[in-house]
């Protein structure tokens, strides 16, 4: 594939480096849908009461981290070299923590479900995997914290890992039509 260049240049990419662009786009368009979500919930009636009962939930934290979601998707990527594929089913993962256990996503929580998604997702994807020292630290917490969260996420969706070719189709025609720059299904 080739593509002009703001100079009048053709550059060539190389797959690899197709590849990356192609994921950053969909990370740009799963990090506007998150915050959508995280937006929606925090207008819910019960936003309150439901952030007190999921307090104590490992998923959630005391602090807000410090770096953004979008930053955050960008590491995943950067250090585990996961696949369009593994994201778009890390998604629909996050979709059924909300769906199967009525968990409100949120700032105190999005970055551990984000993480332990796309860890899920590469194990059920991906040929090639990394022991759990190694993906504690592209998350930021210990070995037993990544091991209970991945217990806890699965117990929550209820062993329900498998994903169907017409729903990941679904997901990926859904997430191909937001416009990157707006934010906006086209």
């Amino acid at each position: 594939m080739s593509l002009r260049s703001g100079y009048g240049k053709i550059a060539d990419l190389t797959i690899a480096e197709e590849n990356q662009i192609i994921v950053e786009s969909l990370l740009i368009k799963i990090n506007k849908i998150l915050e959508i979500v995280m937006k929606e919930n925090k207008e819910l009636e019960n936003y309150n009461e439901k952030l007190l009962s999921q307090q104590k939930m490992s998923f959630n934290t005391n602090n807000i981290p410090n770096i953004t979601i979008q930053k955050y998707l960008e590491r995943i990527f950067k250090y585990t070299e996961a696949e369009e594929s593994t994201f778009i089913i890390a998604l629909i993962y996050i979709d059924r923590i909300n769906q199967i256990s009525n968990i409100i996503i949120t700032p105190y929580n999005i970055h551990r479900i984000i993480f332990i998604s796309v860890l899920l997702a590469i194990k059920y994807n991906e040929d090639i995997t990394f022991d759990f020292d190694y993906y504690a630290q592209v998350a930021g917490i210990s070995i037993d914290e990544l091991k209970s969260l991945e217990i806890e996420f699965v117990c929550l969706v209820k062993f329900k890992l498998y994903i169907n070719k017409e729903q990941f189709d679904n997901y990926k025609s859904f997430l191909d039509e937001i416009d990157c720059e707006e934010g906006n299904k086209k």
